[in-house]
């Protein structure tokens, strides 16, 4: 192949890159845009002094939290928890530092029930 035809192959497929970057790059968009956008993980400070107001159960595999100031939280649980769904009453293992995260821990007649996730959340709607 002559400097000259593997110049112009060249310059042919610079031209055409601009092109593909910016179609990937719009498709790119087009993804993140239908996926929903991933909740913060936060905490719930003081949690071991009275931080904690009141909680409602999701299921066994979660539970809403109600902080201080009216704020809700969502936790999900690493496995299914015995017994939530229709416990009255359950511990909160809060971190050492006295706050209650993703790294804490709930307890459900004597079973310990790991959290994965803590995000802030709207009021759960009333039980029916």
């Amino acid at each position: 192949m002559s400097l000259a035809r593997t110049s112009l192959v060249f310059a042919a497929l610079l031209a055409a890159a601009p092109v593909s970057v910016q179609s990937v790059m719009a498709q790119n968009a087009a993804q993140s845009a239908a996926q929903p956008a991933a909740k913060e993980e936060v905490s719930i400070p003081f949690a071991k002094f009275g931080g904690i107001d009141d909680w409602r159960a999701d299921g066994n595999k979660a539970i809403y939290v109600k902080g201080r100031g009216n704020e809700w939280y969502y936790a999900t649980l690493m496995s299914t928890c015995q017994g939530l769904n229709f416990a009255t009453t359950i511990g909160f293992k809060n971190e050492p530092t006295g706050d209650f995260n993703r790294f804490s821990t709930i307890v459900v007649d004597g079973q310990a029930c790991q959290l994965t996730s803590l995000v802030k959340s709207e009021k759960p709607a009333p039980k029916k």
